[in-house]
Order: structure tokens, then sequence, then C-alpha cells
């Protein structure tokens, strides 16, 4: 009964969040005088503009400093009421969704099945605390910054202070009403409504069983992603709306859409530096499509506006627009050459080639509907440039998350071009006992995935303590602290886990207090270093870092406070007249 609660009420507090973000979004989209030919595609999109503005807000409360729940809540509840009133009172001369959809065509009902059912697989998965590595380095611990302070401010202590961060700052604002587990749910909603924008898309444009694969594929690949509070799939959804709005303006004639696209461009663009790489390719477009300079004027208005005030900031405060990634341009502020170097090595350690599902998607000129359409022909071009972008800079493959709508639906496209012809050939009841035979396994697939993600919620905070002791390193360490501080720390190897931490906490693998520092001294130089930037104590994961403890003389200049399994706390002991004499040796 707890965890049906536990359940319901998060996904009820985030049914109440997407209204409020439709509802916003359905009145900017009347002030443009703009609409869709599916409503499909009008709600999703809707709600993704509706999250722009809410970005937006966030963003200007907390440039004034006024980022606290009063204001927020009086946000929230201005932008339910609008979405009440647009479900009350929307026009219901509208057809129906069932009404303006083209006919389900070949498989389409199996398809719709096999969407539905792997949708469902995914619901538990945002439930649990969060556990993921980045969003406990950074993205969090960035987030409760800001709801702690009341404003948006650089938070120097942790990894990338300088990022634009647009998505995170929804984040924020979950964490100053004390819930950490909405900022998954926040995530895992752009997720749900880009697979909602696929689908719209392949039903409009191909067929129902086209936009069903499409989306399938999509939340099959990014399925990880549904248990975290990273930004990719924010990041996705608003380069996918703003390429189907640029889209529309160019099918429709009417620049008003342009107005949309450069907005959720630019949200993109205040959310992840990676969104950089489409700017030469939208105004490429845009210089084909309209060379007007009101045009050129209103887009980059619109475009500017979501995320120029992280680049200003930059600029201003370090010189660099683009910090940290501008340093071999700019001059290097925080970080240094090395800490360049290595960010791009681990990126090339890491780098792999697409998932092979999306690979069908090289073959999409070679089919005809696709080759004959516009759109087709469009989703080709921006494919091919994000995968350019792609490959030249990093080739890491989480980077290529906003390309993967794109490239499913040009892979359900194709594939399924060719099982139409092969269909021909099979036997009459081969293709729906095949259908069922998929479907069949795919609810068995979803039924062991949900059971396996029941394992991860966390209802009752001793259930949850218990998990996060179990999954999360440090943390037994990190709560000794909350309750017991000890002064100015420096952690060596705990940066996974930081947002559990009692902040400030100084230490991390690039900037100013970088472990490769520190990690390499004897035991009187490492006591000098950190006496000397006012720390008091140091924690120590010595799995990670197993020499750092075992060193000549360590016992005779720091104290061990606290050890839970491998993670380790000393007390900084007082330089004596001895071991002053001593210490550079």
């Amino acid at each position: 009964m707890t965890t049906a609660v536990y359940v319901l009420s998060h996904y009820a507090v985030l049914g109440a969040i997407l209204l409020a973000c439709w509802g916003t979004g359905r009145m900017a989209m009347a002030r443009l005088q703009v609409e869709f030919p599916s409503p499909v595609l009008t709600m999703a999109f809707s709600a993704a503009v509706g999250l722009g503005v809410a970005i937006c807000l966030l963003q200007a409360l907390g440039i004034a400093g006024l980022f606290n729940r009063y204001w927020i809540a009086a946000l929230g509840l201005m932008g339910l009421v609008m979405g009440l009133t647009q479900a009350l009172f929307a026009d219901r001369t509208t057809p129906s969704v069932s009404d303006r959809l083209p006919a389900a065509g070949f498989g389409g009902h199996y398809a719709m099945a096999c969407l539905v059912i792997t949708m469902a697989s995914l619901l538990l998965r945002p439930l649990s605390p969060p556990l993921a590595w980045d969003e406990l380095m950074y993205h969090l611990p960035h987030a409760r910054q800001w709801a702690e302070n009341g404003r948006l401010q650089v938070n120097a202590t942790l990894r990338y202070p300088w990022f634009p961060y647009n998505f995170d700052l929804l984040y924020a604002a979950a964490l100053l009403f004390g819930n950490d587990v909405m900022p998954h749910l926040l995530h895992a909603s752009a997720g749900w409504l880009t697979a909602w924008m696929i689908y719209g898309l392949g039903t409009l444009h191909l067929n129902r069983a086209a936009g069903c694969l499409a989306a399938v594929l999509w939340l099959v690949l990014t399925k990880a992603e549904f248990g975290n509070a990273y930004i990719d799939m924010g990041v996705t959804l608003f380069v996918l709306c703003a390429a189907v709005a640029f889209q529309q303006a160019c099918s429709t004639a009417k620049r008003r859409w342009l107005i949309a696209s450069g907005f959720l461009l630019g949200i993109a663009l205040g959310s992840k530096y990676q969104a950089l790489g489409l700017l030469p390719f939208f105004a490429a477009a845009l210089l084909v499509r309209d060379r007007r300079t009101s045009t050129w004027l209103i887009v980059s208005t619109a475009t500017a506006l979501p995320c120029i005030y992280w680049y200003v900031r930059n600029f201003i405060s370090t010189g660099d627009p683009f910090n940290p990634i501008g340093g071999p341009f700019f001059g290097f502020n925080d970080w240094d050459s090395g800490d360049y170097r290595a960010q791009f090595d681990d990126l090339r350690r890491n780098a792999a080639l697409p998932h092979w599902a999306l690979w069908p998607a090289l073959l999409a000129p070679c089919a005809p509907t696709l080759r004959r359409s516009p759109e087709g022909r469009q989703a080709m071009w921006l494919s091919a440039w994000m995968l350019i972008v792609w490959w030249a800079s990093s080739r890491y493959p989480r980077y290529l998350m906003p390309a993967y709508p794109l490239l499913a639906l040009l892979s359900a496209g194709t594939c399924l071009s060719l099982a139409q012809r092969l269909a021909t050939h099979w036997p009459a009841s081969f293709t729906p006992a095949s259908a069922w035979l998929l479907l069949g396994t795919l609810s068995v697939a979803a039924g062991m995935a949900l059971h396996k993600q029941t394992k991860r919620l966390a209802a009752t905070p001793a259930a949850r303590a218990q998990l996060l002791r179990a999954e999360v390193n440090g943390y037994g360490m990190w709560e000794h602290l909350r309750l017991r501080p000890v002064g100015r720390l420096y952690q060596l190897g705990l940066e996974d886990s930081l947002y559990y931490a009692p902040q400030p906490v100084w230490g991390d693998v690039f900037g100013p207090w970088r472990y490769r520092d520190v990690q390499d001294l004897s035991a009187p130089a490492l006591h000098r270093k950190l006496s000397a930037g006012g720390f008091n104590a140091l924690v120590v994961d010595t799995s990670r870092f197993p020499d750092v403890t075992t060193r000549p003389g360590f016992s005779e200049w720091f104290e061990l406070l606290q050890s839970d399994d491998h993670v380790r706390l000393y007390h900084l002991l007082p330089i004596s007249p001895t071991s002053s004499a001593t210490g550079g040796l």
C-alpha cells in the first residue's frame, strides 16, 4: 500500500506539472497562431513549449534572486489554471485524435500494442532515489545549491561550474520542495514526450506502424536514461521540436513557426554545449529559407533569449563564453591544459559506434517513400549533419542522442518498406503469428523489467537509507558528516556521491583542487598543501587511492576519525615545531 501511494503521488505531481506546461504551451501556440495537422504532435509540442517557458521563468527568478518556493508555487498555480482552462474550455469542434490519424496500415495495431507495452515497462524506472554517477556528481549538487541559496550562482567547488544549465533549473525547482525523485520524472517526461513526437511524426508522414516502431526504438535505446536526472533527453526533445517547427515553417510558409523553432533551439543551447553544433545547420537552412533582415532579427532574438545569460555570464566572469571547452582559444580559467586533455581523452576512451538498430537509416535514400518526401529528405540532411558533427567532435554514444529520433524514424521507415515487400511472399498466417509471438515476448520482458525496478523503489525513509547505503559509494560517511561537521573538507575519490555530501566539499578530477595535484604528495607535503588551503579534514576512498593513506609517516600528520568500509575520514593534526622542521623532507 505504501509503495502504491508513493508511485501514484509522484505521478500525480508530474501530471499536474505537465498539465501546467501543456496549458502554457497551448496559449503560446495560440498567440503565435500556429497549429499542427496532428493532435498527437500538438499535444507533445505544446508541453515542450510550456517546459521551455517554465525554464525561462525559473532562469529569470534565479537571476533576480527570487528562486524560492513562493514564487515557483505561484508560477505553477498559474500554469495549472491555464492547463485546466485549455482542457475544460477547448474548442469541442476539433476532430478527435482517432478521426485525424491515418489508417493503421501494415501491422499498425500490433505496433501500437508494442509501444504501449514498452512505455509501461519504464513507468517505475524514474522512481528510485538519485543513484547515477553524473547526477550525483554535478547535476543535482548544482541544482541543490541554487535551491538553498535562492539564486543562480557559480558553484566553484563542483564540477563544470560554468556549464549552461537550463534543464537543471527544473531539478532545482523540485529540490526546493524536498523531492529528489521528481528530477528523474522530469527527465523521463522529456523522454516520453519525445516518444510521442516520434510517434506523431511517423504516423503523419509514413503510417502508424512506422511511428510506433520508431518510438519503441527510441524508448529501448534510451531506457537507462529514464532512471537518472541527466539532461540529454531534455536536449533531444527541444532539438527535435525545433527541427519540426522549422519544417512546419518551410511547408506552411508561416514565419511564426520560425519563432517557435528559434526559442526551442535556444533552450537546448542553454542546456548543453553540444547543441552549439546545430547552429551552423539551422543558420544555413534559415538563409536558404528566408533572407529578410526582420526574420533574422526575430529568430535570433527568440534563440538568444533562453540561453544568452549563461554565455554572457561566462564571458564577463572568465573571458571564455564556452568555459571550459573554449580554453585553448580564450585561455583557461579554473581548468588547465591538463584538465582539458584529460576530459577529451576520457571521451575518446569511451567512444563507440551508434547502436546497430540505427544503421538502417543509412539506407533511407534507397527507400522511395522517404526519398520522395520533402520531410524525409530534410530529416536525412539534419541527421547527416548531426552524425558528422558527432563523429568529428567526440564519438561518445550519449552525445548522439539528439539525432536518435530522426535516425529512429528513418530506420523504421526503411525497415518497414522492406518488410512490406517481403510480406507478400510470406504465408498468410505467418504475419499475425509472428506479431503475437513478439507481443508475448515483449510482455514477458516488460514484466521482468518492472519487477526488477521495484527493487529500487524506496517508499519509506528506512528503505531509502538502506538502498543508498548499498548503492552509493561513501553514503555512510556523508551521513556521518552531515550529523558531525568537521570544518573545511577535501575529498579524494568520492566525486560520484557528492549530492549526499554536506556542501561545500572540495576536490575533483578537474579544477583548482584537482586530484593529480595532491594524490602523489608525501604525507608532510599533502598536510602542508591542505593546511595552506584552510582544510580541516580529508576523506579518502582507499579503494581508488590506496597509496595515499599508506605512505610513510601518514599517521603522524593525519588522525583517523571515522571509517566506513573503504572510505576513511582523517583530521589534519596541528603542526608541531618538530614536524615543521622536518616537513620538507
